[in-house]
């Protein structure tokens, strides 16, 4: 059976509109949407932390060796709220390594829920962003001694950290003042 042009283009008609609904219906949320949807495994900062932390990067930038700090905060939902830091004597460090010994010791529970370090020594001009067999072995520890999921986070550039929660929450994080990324004092 022959068919005509008339009728070739009718169906490509049909076709044009039942994709255009289709696309419709499974298309992407807004961008209007995406910014307003918050993720979840959120890290946030007080003023007082984002203050910290930016001098624990900068000190451990001038001495060019891993600084490490307590952190506090609280847990709600799938958010971390960190409002607290404090930070430790740089004991045995280098640009690749700290002591774990006084973290182990003094960021305990219940006012600290874990540790903060600086990973300042660079890869082929690229910061280490993950934590490394030895963090995780610290994060065990940890965990073990105070029978809690700690928070951990490394901090790899000027603003910017990796964090994680137990098993639960984790994620990329900017810890210094940036637009829309703040929270109440």
């Amino acid at each position: 059976m022959m068919m005509s042009f008339a009728n070739v283009g009718w169906q490509r008609g049909i076709l044009a509109v039942l994709s255009t609904i289709a696309v419709g219906s499974w298309s992407a949320p807004s961008t209007e949407a995406a910014v307003h949807h918050r993720e979840p495994g959120a890290f946030q900062f007080t003023t007082a932390a984002r203050v910290e932390l930016q001098g624990l990067w900068s000190e451990s930038i001038a001495a060019r060796q891993e600084r490490v700090a307590c952190i506090g905060g609280r847990i709600e939902h799938d958010t971390v709220y960190i409002n607290h830091v404090e930070r430790l004597s740089a004991s045995r460090a280098d640009s690749a390594n700290i002591s774990a010994n006084e973290s182990l010791q003094r960021c305990s529970p219940p006012e600290w829920m874990g540790t903060v370090h600086t990973h300042i020594a660079r890869f082929d001009g690229q910061p280490y962003v993950i934590f490394s067999s030895h963090d995780r072995s610290v994060m065990i520890q940890w965990e073990h001694e105070w029978k809690s999921a700690g928070v951990f986070c490394i901090l790899y550039s000027e603003s910017d950290a990796n964090c994680e929660a137990g098993n639960d929450i984790a994620g990329q994080a900017s810890y210094a003042v940036v637009r829309g990324n703040t929270i109440l004092p």
